[in-house]
């Protein structure tokens, strides 16, 4: 399978000067559990995800801050090119659950969910599983 097939887009972005009510609608609309933050130019600048929202009002903050307050800046990316096995060992290596897809400018074009590899290796090793059975010599 193509990592270009795991990629869901359109991405969903909020700005840094969003605030958390409107990310946390954002998600609902959407039905996705994070938003890719981008700059004036739609380059990628951090993310934030439900969890973190959840947390930050859970610790008093206001649901008026902005989400420059809380989102992860130091937010892995892969360009559209990376192979399937190159974005898991990424997400692995860096322990993330998201991976903003970005083109040439650092601009997003879609994002990978670990869930989604999941489900597709997990798929994978019952499919090696049962071919390896089926070749097994049964013992007398």
């Amino acid at each position: 399978m193509q990592f270009r097939e795991f990629i869901h887009s359109p991405v969903f972005v909020c700005a840094a000067s969003s605030t958390l009510a409107s990310a946390a609608r954002e998600m609902d609309v959407h039905n996705v559990g994070s938003l890719v933050v981008t700059d004036d130019d739609e380059r990628v600048v951090g993310i934030i995800t439900d969890r973190d929202v959840a947390v930050s009002i859970g610790r008093g903050l206001d649901v008026l801050t902005e989400v420059s307050r809380i989102m992860s800046d130091d937010v892995t990316t892969v360009p559209e090119g990376t192979s399937l096995d190159e974005a898991a060992a990424t997400m692995d290596s860096h322990g993330i659950r998201r991976l903003p897809v970005v083109d040439e400018g650092n601009h997003p074009i879609g994002i990978v969910c670990l869930d989604d590899l999941y489900d597709y290796f997990t798929q994978e090793a019952i499919t090696l599983f049962g071919a390896i059975r089926a070749q097994a010599v049964p013992r007398e």
